[in-house]
């Protein structure tokens, strides 16, 4: 499969994570490293100046692994589909798990880091619920539910960087805003008919996207707690698996179920390549510090853009 007309060739490819690709994080570190997480629960980090793989973390064996996120230079947080999420620590090189959150849940939801709370956001075992842990007693310290009304599951968590707050993305199609340090939810709006997929927002651009099995991505912002809808727009194909915000906000990519990766412009939202590589559904999507795109696919490939 190649590249649609004016499109680039992927800069290159990672080969030989003998799994699909679940979910993707860059470090911020010079030495700059690409973790990826598999089906099969193992963690691949690759050098992304040989573009060969460090390092395998037995993370979440036998269960895909649904996020990587850092805490710190030398601490990470894991979190697999057995519901069981990992502190790890760097040490001599090498990571070790120091202690771990079990939680009941078995689903495919990732998690987010609410960083100046010291805090983990986590699906809970009740439907529609979110549950607060501190990330140093991995106690749960808060438990958060739109109570009398049916969501349904929650599907994705977003933490708003530098803030107390954070969006959950439901079932039923909705996203609800939530701030830690309230007991009740702050603002709601429905976005589709069908489950939201993925989400994603952007802080410095006040911009939010999700997707879901329809072929409508839909944006929105907030002001004064509020969820304000913006604009959609109507992709060829259904099916959303991600999407991301490039840290400079100027573009942002989604990952679809029709193996390709679409990139857009945030301030007027409009389509900008089709990037079509993989031979299966793209699973993930990273961003790097220095704007580089890293597409993950059940083809257990990862194909890395070089774009604008």
């Amino acid at each position: 499969m190649t590249s649609s007309p004016g499109a680039p060739d992927p800069a290159f490819t990672l080969r030989g994570s003998g799994s699909p690709i679940t979910c993707l994080k860059f470090t911020d570190q010079a030495d700059q490293k690409l973790y990826s997480g598999s089906q099969e629960g193992t963690i691949h980090i690759w050098d992304m100046k040989t573009h060969r793989p460090l390092e395998t973390l037995a993370a979440h064996p036998g269960q895909s692994v649904l996020w990587i996120e850092f805490i710190s230079g030398d601490e990470m947080v894991t979190f697999g589909r057995n519901g069981i999420a990992n502190i790890w620590k760097a040490a001599e090189a090498s990571w070790t798990i120091t202690g771990n959150i079990q939680t009941s849940v078995m689903g495919f939801c990732p998690g987010a880091l609410l960083k100046q709370d010291n805090l983990l956001a986590l699906p809970s075992e009740e439907t529609s619920a979110v549950d607060l842990y501190d990330i140093k007693t991995r106690e749960k310290v808060g438990h958060f539910l739109d109570s009398g009304c049916k969501h349904g599951m929650t599907m994705s968590i977003k933490s708003i960087s530098d803030t107390s707050q954070f969006f959950v993305g439901y079932e039923d199609g909705s996203i609800g805003l939530w701030d830690c340090k309230h007991s009740g939810i702050l603002d709601k709006a429905k976005f589709f008919e069908e489950c939201v997929m993925c989400l994603d927002y952007s802080s410095g651009a006040n911009l939010g996207i999700c997707g879901s099995p329809s072929k409508t991505l839909s944006t929105w912002n907030i002001t004064d707690n509020q969820i304000n809808k913006g604009t959609s727009y109507e992709v060829k194909n259904p099916g959303f698996n991600d999407v991301k915000i490039r840290n400079d906000q100027k573009i942002l990519a989604t990952a679809g179920w029709d193996h390709q990766v679409r990139v857009f412009g945030v301030k007027k939202f409009k389509p900008l390549a089709v990037l079509s590589y993989h031979k299966d559904s793209i699973q993930c999507l990273a961003f790097s510090k220095d704007n580089m795109l890293a597409c993950g696919s059940k083809d257990q490939h990862i194909s890395l853009w070089k774009l604008y």
